[in-house]
This record gives C-alpha cells, structure tokens and sequence, in this order.
C-alpha cells in the first residue's frame, strides 16, 4: 500500500514538472509566433511590395524616388555656397589634379589665380539648378528598367546606382552646352587659360587637361552622391517618402 501511495506521490510530481514545461514551451511558441508576425507587417526589403503591386506601380515608384532624390540633390548643390561648402566642402571642384601646377604658379606669385578659379568654377556649378534640374529629369523620365524586383529589394543605393549607369553619360552630354555657356559667362575659361600661359611661361611645359570634362564630371558625380544619400533616407526613414515611392515601402 504504501508503495503504491509512493508511486502515485512520484507521477503526481513527474505531472506537475511536465505541465509546468509544457506551459513554458507554449510561451515561448507564442512570443516566435508573435515576432515573426510583427516582423512581416514591416516590408523593410520590400520583398512583399514585390509580389503584391504591378510593374507600372513599381516603375511610378522607382522614378518618384529619383526625382525626390534629385530634388534634394540641386537643393543642396545647386544654390550658393552649395557645391563650395556643403558637407564640409565634400563637393566642392577644387582643381586637386592640378595641384602640381596651382604650386608652381603660386611660388611665382599667381597663387589669386588658382583662388580665382576654384572660386568661379564653383559659383557657375551652383547657379546651374535649372541645367541639372532639366538634364537630369528627362534622363528619369527616359529611364528603362527590366528587373523592377532588383531595384526595389537591392542595396540601399540599387535605384540611384542602376540610373548612374545607364543614364550618366547622356546626362553630362545634355549638360554640356548649357555648361560651357556658364563657364564662360563666370570667366572660367578666361582664367584658366591665363593659368595654362604663365605656366608654360614659367616652365615651357604645355598643359593638356579636358577643363570641361572635369567641370561636369565632378558636378554630376556630386549630384549623384546626393541622390543616393536621399535614397537610402527613402528607403529607411518614412518622413522623406512621397506617395508614390512609400506604397512600395522602400
């Protein structure tokens, strides 16, 4: 008898230690079930905006990001003291791979020439908003893409990158014109070409270098950056999406 009470007292607590773990497995199911419930209410990737809206949804989206990315752009750069001094002058044309011969001129007194020209070179690339703003909209507007997918659940820079590749060559082409009107109405090529004659004066070294080259690759390549700075905010702060690109929850 007192062998069965033993056995009994034995399964009674063998029951309560496995209610007890069978309950604390129940929880922790729950609270897995409830994070990845919560997670997936949050498209993050944009992996279900994939599936869920159509290539035209997607393309409208893909574009309204560009074009609020390039707005930021020219409203950072293309305005005084823009190119110059924003973000601690990261932007700013600076002539550096002509340093050599800013050095030579400036031993020999003509450093102000240099000054000149950086100066002049960036004040023409910030009185440009309306070239850029133009050159750089149609280019979006022209925009082809074949994997919409890719774009959209790529890296944090997919959209801008894919557009710099496939589009920036023709953006500084339809800039060119525009460009080059400015740089001579800011003195750019006057002051270059004095540069480029005191330093053959000073050295009897003549200087091959595409000015205008440099001028627009450098401006594009900092509207560029800003654009996919401006992306990634999309993509990852909602207060920067406009409505089109926030119904694929970049």
């Amino acid at each position: 008898m007192y062998q069965c009470v033993f056995h009994s007292a034995k399964i009674s607590i063998f029951a309560h230690k496995f209610y007890k773990m069978m309950k604390k497995i129940q929880i922790l199911c729950l609270a897995v079930l409830s994070m990845v419930f919560f997670s997936s209410c949050k498209d993050d990737s944009g992996t279900y905006a994939g599936q869920l809206f159509t290539n035209s949804e997607k393309a409208a989206a893909i574009k309204a990001c560009l074009n609020s990315s390039l707005d930021t752009a020219v409203a950072h750069l293309c305005t005084s003291g823009g190119f110059s001094e924003y973000n601690d002058g990261l932007y700013k044309l600076d002539f550096s791979a002509n340093q050599a011969m800013m050095d030579t001129l400036a031993a020999h007194g003509f450093g102000n020439l240099s000054d000149s020209l950086i100066l002049h070179t960036n004040r023409m690339a910030e009185s440009c908003y309306t070239v850029v703003k133009s050159s750089v909209g149609d280019a979006i507007d022209n925009l082809v893409v074949y994997d919409y997918d890719a774009l959209i659940t790529g890296g944090d820079y997919a959209i801008t990158d894919y557009f710099a590749e496939m589009k920036g060559n023709a953006i500084k082409e339809a800039m060119r014109s525009q460009v080059q009107i400015r740089m001579n109405v800011f003195g750019v090529d006057n002051i270059w070409n004095d540069m480029v004659g005191k330093y053959y004066f000073i050295t009897n070294q003549p200087v091959n270098y595409d000015l205008q080259g440099y001028v627009l690759t450098k401006m594009l390549n900092g509207i560029l950056e800003e654009m996919r700075n401006e992306e990634y905010m999309i993509r990852y702060d909602e207060t920067h999406r406009v409505s089109a690109d926030s119904l694929l929850g970049f």
